[in-house]
């Protein structure tokens, strides 16, 4: 008993939609099976295809049963199954409060949630979360620690005293950069 192959047959505006998806689609997958279809309604069979396209028979099967079902909406990627979210939406709005009010780095952040919501989850799956938030991040900067305070106004004095002194003429005083060049 032979089958008789499933063809195609698109009209102009198909093909030219097809044929700029393919030339300029943003999603590589979408651009493939704009190919395939275009390559079917050349008349290629399903094995000249495969060839073509160096892809497995039951995706070039799949492509053009997806657009004999669907049209062009069987061109895009259906949603596919995996692990379940590791943060809420509460979880990442609570993170973006916390990000915006202060300063923190993301093992911080990741304690933090961990203590107060109880959530276990990876620094990076915090930065995912922010990083999915349109949240930038940037190195942390090692800043000065704070002043002493006795040490910065006696210095303040001494500088008062020299400041005193070479206008007294007893001394000239000179500035330097940070390169030495007076």
């Amino acid at each position: 008993m032979s089958r008789k192959a499933k063809t195609l047959a698109l009209t102009e505006e198909e093909r030219r939609q097809l044929t700029q998806i393919d030339e300029r689609g943003s999603d590589w997958r979408e651009r493939r099976r704009a190919r395939t279809v275009l390559l079917f309604d050349k008349g290629l069979s399903i094995s000249a295809v495969v060839t073509e396209q160096k892809i497995h028979k039951e995706t070039v099967a799949c492509h053009r049963d997806a657009w004999l079902a669907r049209g062009f909406i069987g061109l895009r990627d259906l949603p596919r199954s995996g692990a379940p979210r590791k943060l809420l939406e509460t979880h990442q709005q609570v993170l973006c409060a916390w990000a915006t009010a202060e300063a923190c780095t993301a093992p911080q952040l990741t304690d933090r949630l961990s203590v107060e919501h109880g959530v276990q989850v990876s620094v990076g799956v915090v930065q995912a979360a922010l990083k999915e938030k349109n949240y930038v991040w940037n190195r942390t900067r090692h800043s000065l620690k704070k002043r002493d305070e006795k040490i910065f106004r006696a210095t303040q004095v001494k500088i008062d005293e020299l400041l005193e002194k070479t206008k007294l003429g007893e001394f000239t005083l000179s500035y330097m950069d940070e390169a030495g060049f007076v």
